[in-house]
């Protein structure tokens, strides 16, 4: 049980209300019966709301403006929407007002099907961090330098999550990394920047041989679930990882726009053991995004899953050669008359000097021992 949960329970901590001048506060429960307010009534209702809850305008024009747009209420998306809130829709006719909904999930995880490093949790050396900007300063490479050598480098795997990914260049560097040398290429991007990246890739006539490495998915933000709707928030991290060693990290898109207009665009490359961190949250991310059939967005034939291997009919084994050799004997097992083992009985001609047998003599060492000794007239100990 979470730790917020815990607290609730506990007596001293009935309706605690963190004020806003503390740094842990976060949610307010008047913050969200206004914003029902303007989604709802609109613009009046929801600064009637504030002055009655005596709380400050906590939204901005431009995400009053984005808030109205990107709204969805329950039920009008697609069916499995509709399904997955029909409680929701339920308990918000009813009157009764939340905004959480536990469910279980009987999806399995996607697995990264097409390899990933397994390093994960090892010492990777000591953190080390490389500061690059747009404009470079100090004479340094350009950012998308810096992620395009990563690129062609890589001989693993590349993991990429990103808002938008439109850069022509970086783009075909990632689908030759898949196609010629074989890497294992994983994108994570954002919802709405998917139809932007499809659109670039038809311009590279892409091909099946393509995506037979290449795996695509994608993830929206965390959203605001509301009692009759909810608001769906946006991806905002941007992250390479390269052959589970190293990261590029910062505010830097995969656009053209990034590298050639934008400024203050700073792209941070990790080494050693924070790239366990990058590695947890991918596999994470991976495993809430959304399949992305690229087969089926390019109209590419699938290639022909492999035929099983057909079985050979079985053929008697060849009997072992016969050894004449006088240091194996056969086994008492007439099924195997034929087979010789060794007998570990050997000859040695010094034997032969003590007890007189100029013929050789055959038997074991322990047995020429007892002669020799009979011989000599000494009793064996």
């Amino acid at each position: 049980m979470a730790e917020s949960q815990l607290m609730c329970m506990d007596d001293d901590h009935v309706n605690e209300k963190i004020p806003e001048s503390k740094p842990e506060f976060y949610y307010s429960e008047e913050h969200r019966a206004a914003l029902e307010q303007l989604l709802k009534n609109g613009d009046g209702a929801f600064k009637m709301r504030l002055k009655e809850d005596n709380i400050r305008d906590f939204l901005s024009a431009r995400e009053v403006k984005w808030i109205r747009k990107k709204f969805k209420e329950y039920g009008t998306d697609s069916d499995s929407d509709s399904e997955e809130y029909k409680t929701a829709e339920s308990n918000a006719d009813s009157g009764v007002q939340s905004t959480y909904w536990p469910q279980m999930s009987d999806t399995e995880v996607p697995p990264l099907d097409i390899g990933w490093p397994g390093n994960g949790g090892c010492y990777k050396g000591v953190t080390r961090v490389s500061v690059y900007s747009h404009p470079p300063k100090e004479n340094g490479p350009y950012i998308k330098e810096v992620v395009r050598r990563l690129i062609q480098d890589a001989n693993k795997v590349v993991a990429v999550v990103m808002d938008l990914l439109t850069d022509l260049q970086i783009l075909q560097d990632l689908l030759d990394a898949a196609c010629r040398r074989g890497v294992a290429v994983y994108l994570v991007l954002e919802d709405q920047g998917l139809p932007h990246f499809l659109d670039m890739c038809s311009r590279l006539q892409i091909s099946a041989l393509h995506l037979r490495n290449m795996r695509v998915r994608t993830v929206e933000g965390t959203g605001l679930p509301l009692s009759f709707g909810k608001l769906p928030g946006s991806l905002c991290s941007k992250y390479m990882l390269v052959d589970g060693e190293k990261v590029m990290f910062g505010s830097y898109s995969f656009t053209w726009s990034s590298s050639r207009t934008d400024r203050n665009n700073h792209g941070h490359r990790h080494d050693g053991q924070v790239v366990d961190t990058f590695d947890t949250d991918f596999r994470e991310l991976y495993a809430v995004s959304a399949h992305v059939d690229l087969y089926r967005e390019f109209n590419i034939s699938r290639p022909p899953l492999p035929a099983p291997a057909r079985k050979l009919p079985q053929q008697a084994a060849a009997p072992l050669p016969v050894s004449t050799s006088r240091f194996q004997v056969a086994l008492g097992d007439s099924r195997q008359a034929d087979l010789k083992v060794p007998a570990h009985k050997y000859h040695n001609p010094k034997y032969s000097l003590v007890v007189g047998n100029s013929g050789g003599y055959t038997g074991s060492l322990q047995d020429m021992s007892s002669v020799g000794t009979a011989v000599s007239g000494q009793t064996p100990r």
